[in-house]
This record gives C-alpha cells, structure tokens and sequence, in this order.
C-alpha cells in the first residue's frame, strides 16, 4: 500500500545521499549559512532558506536537518504554496538519535514558598494583560487546575435564566466565586459545558454564557447531570493543583510535601497552534514532511460564548441550528497534497492535535503518538477554519468539490488521552473524506468514542464515502460520558469498510445522567452500507453492536466475533493477534 511504501521511504531518509541539506540548532545563529558547522537558530529562518531555494529552482529532493534541543516558537510556522518543492521533497527531520521539541510554550521559574504548602511565581505578561493561560505542565505531566468537590461531582437541581442559573443539590464552599475566573464545567450525555462564573450563593451559581447546547436536552444542562467547578484559590487542597489570578499575575501550586517547585520544569502555553501549512485549490501545497518531531505545549482558550459542547469537540451557540464552531488544532493542513508526519510526537496541547482539512489529499500521519490532547486527536476532513467565523450547522457538506479530502492514510499511531479538557472528543475523527485509510492504530485511555467516521444525521448522500478502518487495537475507551463506542459512525457511507478491528473495554461512565449503553461498533443516525467484517468485540458495557435509526440490514456481515472472550471456546485468537500497532511499530511506541 501506498502509506506503507511512504513510511519506508521516510525511514531511510537520513541513510540517503541527499542532494542538498540544510542544518537548524537550538544554539545556532540566523546569520549562520544554516551549514553542519555554522547551524540556523529557528525554523523560521531555516524555512526562509528552503523558500529561496525553490524560487531559485530545486532540483532534488531537501532536508532540513534539526539539532536535539527544545524550539521555542514566538508565532506558529507557516508554509504556504511558495514552500512546496514541486515535484522533489522537502522534510523537516531530527537529527539521528536527538530529541526534538517544537513547543508553543514558556518556562514559568521563580518560585516562592507560601502558606499551607502553596508556593507562587509571578508571571508579569498575565498582569499586563498580555498573556492568559489554562494550561501548566511540570516535567511534561498535565498539572489539574483547583478543583471543587475534589473526588465527586455536584449534582444539578434547577436550570433557569437561559441555562445561566444553575442550581446544586450541594452547597457550595462560603468563598465568593465570581471575579476568580472560577469556571462550572456540567457532563451532558455525550459532550460537556463550561462557563465562567459570574455570581454565586449557598447552592447556586450564575454564568456568563450557556450551559449547553440549548435545544437539544442531552447537550444542556438540566436536573440530575453532574457538574464541578474548576480554577478557585480556596480549591486548593491537594498536590499538584495550581491558580493563577489575572490581575495580580500571581501563580500558585501547591507542592507535595518535601517538594521544591525550582527543581522542575513548569511549562505554560503562549501560541494556539504551532504548525500551519495551508495551500489554496488551485495552488496546494505538496511533498513536504516531517519526520522525528515532538509537538508540545498548544494553548486553548475559553470562548467568549463559553463552550457549549455538540460532538466531538464542535460547540455552538445558544440555539440549535445555528452555525457552529471547532476547537482549533495544534497542527493543522489544509489543501495540501503528498505530505505528511512520521514518527512525530504530539501531545500536551489546550485543544486539538492533527487535522487535515479542506482539499488534503494523499497525506498521511503515519507511526506517531498522539498523548495529551485536549481535544480530539487526529482529524480528516470538515471543521470550521480556526480564524474565521463558522460558515455553516456543522452537519454540512462541502460547497466546493475540490474541497473534500480524498486518500489521506493514518496508520500506526499510539492514540491515547485525548480529550483532557473537553470530554466529548474522540481519538481519530473523519468527516465528509472520501477514501480515508484508518488502519493498526492504537486508540486507548478515552473518555468518549475511539474512531468516529461520518457527520450527518440521516442517510442523505455526502462526499463521506470509501473509508477504510482495519485492524485498529481499540480498548479503555467511554471512560467519563455516554452514548458512543469503540468505533461510532453517522450517516451514508457507500464502500465503508469496518474490518478486522479489536474492541473491549468499553465502559460505563458513573458520571452520566441516563442516556445510552455504549458499544463496540455504534451505528447511529442514518448509517447505511457499511461492510462490517472480521471484528472482534468483547467486554463492552452495552451489546457488542448498536444501531439507532438505521437496522442491520442496511449493512453487510461477515466473520465477525461478538461477546465471546479470551480464553472462551471459539475467541479468534489470530485475528485479535493482527490488530493493533504492526510489528515495526510496536516496540517504538509501546504504551508507556
């Protein structure tokens, strides 16, 4: 296969005699010829000579080979049609054996103790009202903001005042809550709410947006859901938690005994996204690769209507139909064609990992791990553009034919924890693409779905079409909300192909008001001509498989294992065997 043939070529292409290279290093210098001896210092400036190389006229193929070392970026990289090398390659590849960091984020150092096992340090830009953040990480762990009730949930009373007023059947500690950028987070059925706190009482709250998605009951907050709040200084009782006040520019973590905060790296995030490469319809980008990076350290801020969770990371605003938003990616493509990620790193971002948007087209993300996500962890196809308003209900198909993402491949990637701040997220999503590969990924350690194919909640034709998830290692997933699976599809989806993939431990979240069992495969709304074959399913919470909205007969069967064990008579041990990471892969991204 093509994605396979590709992963091979990228490997050996450091033993390769290229015909040209170029050299960055942490410790280099922009005023360096970006040689072995005499390095360039970012990748701006590296990118700036492949640029001048191409409009010179390159005639082989291109490596910019990168120095061990952390890049901290002042803005995202940026590659437009005048970085893409025609028909030869550029790729952007750490140097044999280095560790490479392209980080969105700053060291926050200088700490002093306080009281009560807290220790602070002032950070001068949040004073200034020239940074905010709501993410902290310390030796790359995910650090929790305060939190209140620290084990269990609050649960909800009454709704009123447009889903703002929200009372508790719990009260609440004798603090007052607004004006602390405190937050109330609410876990609907299959997605979650958060609000900034306005005002507050014995047992009630008021926020500045809606707590939910109104219209639609199991995405708005309502009695009986479970909520908690979030970011208070008197929530800060255990180790590990952290505040930080924005007027005072004052950071406070309280330390584990005997622990010295200066003997450890905090990280906070300044940049939304870190890699952008974006071409047009008529002039995409293409061949350009990265190979051997880590991306880290991606902000994502709280909107100003709140987060309203739909689906799958998508939120909106106020009533249902209305246009409806993203939440951004760390890295994200769009009209791009040939290029590609391998053996890359992505993890500890705000919101979103990896996507490929409008007009991608044979792309691939192949052999990377994917660990810390806010948000979704990798996606192909639709999504509102991050710096423009939604254009349309998100349910919509392209406008434009060359806008829909054809032959893209994700294939041996470790997928796991994703969804750290917004719990309805997914581990691999794919929306109105035609011919998207999905295959020997590991997806793991979820709190909603693993694999989500489709968008559409009916069996209207859409440009989704021709996917293919095989042998994907699928467990450990519907950890914290309901109604989902291990694979989860939408709509029509002729020449969709479900084969050979291994699914168990899908859980039953102790956080859910009612709603849905959750399932190995999930057919819901519309979801039609599906060949299903060769899966094995076990240990779910739910029936193996479910349909909503569409029957069995809509799809084709064959071979598939449904509730038998390991261990039990008739389990299919070999095909199990075949899922999952292949064997190349496997020792490179064992689970940590």
């Amino acid at each position: 296969m093509k994605f396979l043939h590709c992963i091979a070529v990228l490997l050996l292409l450091s033993a390769t005699a290229g015909a040209a290279e170029l050299f960055v290093a942490p410790n280099g210098s922009d005023d360096a010829p970006g040689t072995a001896q005499q390095p360039f210092a970012t990748l701006a400036r590296a990118r700036d000579a492949v640029r001048a190389k191409i409009a010179a006229g390159l005639d082989a193929d291109l490596t910019v080979r990168m120095g061990g070392g952390t890049y901290r970026l002042d803005a995202p990289l940026v590659l437009g049609p005048e970085d893409s090398p025609g028909p030869h390659q550029v790729t952007y590849a750490a140097a044999p054996g280095e560790k490479v960091v392209i980080s969105g984020g700053r060291v926050v150092a200088g700490w002093k103790r306080a009281e009560n096992g807290c220790w602070t340090a002032e950070v001068p830009e949040v004073r200034q009202g020239k940074w905010w953040f709501r993410q902290l990480w310390a030796d790359g762990r995910r650090l929790p903001r305060a939190r209140w009730p620290q084990d269990e949930m609050l649960t909800i009373k009454t709704v009123g005042d447009g889903v703002k007023r929200i009372g508790l059947k719990q009260k609440l500690p004798g603090a007052a809550l607004a004006g602390k950028d405190a937050e109330l987070v609410v876990i609907q059925n299959w997605s979650i709410a958060r609000g900034i706190v306005t005002d507050s009482g014995e047992d009630w709250v008021q926020t500045a947006t809606p707590m939910g998605y109104v219209g639609h009951r199991w995405t708005t907050a309502s009695p009986g859901k479970r909520a908690y709040l979030e970011h208070h200084p008197e929530f800060l009782d255990q180790p590990g938690e952290w505040y930080l006040d924005r007027k005072t520019g004052l950071l406070t973590y309280r330390a584990a005994e005997g622990e010295d905060p200066n003997d450890r790296e905090f990280v906070a995030p300044v940049l939304g996204q870190l890699l952008v490469i974006r071409g047009t319809a008529d002039r995409p980008v293409a061949n350009v690769r990265f190979q051997g990076i880590e991306f880290a350290h991606a902000a994502w801020a709280l909107p100003e209507i709140g987060y309203a969770g739909i689906q799958a990371a998508h939120y909106g605003d106020l009533e249902i139909k209305k246009p409806t938003y993203a939440v951004p990616l760390a890295v994200e493509l769009e009209h791009c064609t040939g290029c590609g990620f391998t053996g890359c790193r992505m993890r500890h971002t705000g919101a979103s990992g990896i996507g490929l948007g409008a007009g991608c087209r044979e792309n691939e993300i192949a052999g990377c791990e994917i660990d810390d996500v806010g948000a979704n962890g990798l996606m192909v196809g639709w999504r509102p553009i991050a710096d423009k308003p939604p254009r349309q209900w998100f349910e919509a198909d392209w406008d434009d034919a060359r806008d829909v993402p054809a032959g893209n491949a994700i294939a041996n990637c470790y997928v796991h924890r994703c969804g750290q701040q917004m719990f309805g997220a997914v581990g691999v999503y794919d929306a109105f693409a035609r011919g998207t590969t999905i295959v020997h990924n590991l997806v793991t350690d979820l709190p909603y779905t693993g694999i989500s194919i489709g968008f559409r909640w009916d069996p209207t034709p859409t440009s989704q079409r021709e996917t293919l998830v095989a042998q994907n290692h699928i467990h450990d997933v519907m950890k914290v909300v309901a109604d989902g699976g291990g694979i989860y599809t939408l709509g029509l989806q002729p020449g969709t192909v479900l084969r050979g993939n291994l699914i168990y431990d899908v859980h039953r979240s102790r956080y859910t008001h009612g709603g849905a069992p959750n399932n190995g495969i999930f057919f819901d709304e519309g979801s039609k001509g599906l060949l299903v074959e060769g899966n094995v399913i076990y240990g779910t919470s739910g029936s193996p498989v479910r349909f909503n909205r569409n029957a069995k007969e809509w799809h084709t069967w064959k071979d598939n294992s449904f509730g038998v064990k390991p261990g039990e008579p008739g389990f299919p041990a070999e095909a199990a065997e075949k899922a999952g990471l292949q064997p190349e892969w496997k020792e490179r991204l064992k689970p940590l």
